[in-house]
């Protein structure tokens, strides 16, 4: 399968629900090798359909937070998070076009693999302070109590 991308503390922000999100990426990327190794077509394709849509959305739930917090950067991650999204949306139409699913599965998994590990620690290290900051009693973790406390 190549090389292996795992969650592991180093990707840790201290934001516990982004932290959480990013996990799950990653055992989505483990969930598409299990697909490639199962030789399922079916599997590999909503797997990596679901890899690519819950990576849009977690994107979009950070930017929220980013907002909230007033984070002077968030234009310039929007940005970022725009270019994913394209990649993201071509991985998708490429794999609705019948593209090899194997081959097209292992690309996506290396190459969101190592997006998100660089963009984690390069990226979003930068937002933690404005965001923890905004949590500390704030609106937002007044919210995320009631909905996930």
């Amino acid at each position: 399968m190549g090389f292996v991308i795992s969650w592991s503390p180093e990707f840790e922000t201290g934001i516990d629900i982004i932290d959480e999100q990013h996990k799950r990426i990653f055992e989505y990327l483990s969930e598409i090798d299990h697909a490639i190794k199962a030789q399922s077509t079916s599997e590999v394709e909503y797997v990596v359909k679901a890899l690519l849509d819950y990576a849009i959305s977690h994107n979009t739930f950070e930017e929220s937070l980013m907002g909230k917090a007033g984070y002077p950067m968030l234009d310039a991650h929007h940005q970022v998070h725009e270019a994913f999204k394209a990649r993201a949306e071509a991985y998708g139409a490429r794999l609705s076009s019948g593209e090899d699913h194997f081959r097209l599965a292992r690309e996506v998994r290396t190459d969101i693999g190592l997006w998100l590990t660089n963009h984690i620690k390069r990226d979003d290290k930068h937002y933690v302070p404005y965001v923890k900051k905004s949590l500390d009693g704030g609106f937002v973790s007044r919210m995320l109590g009631k909905f996930f406390g």
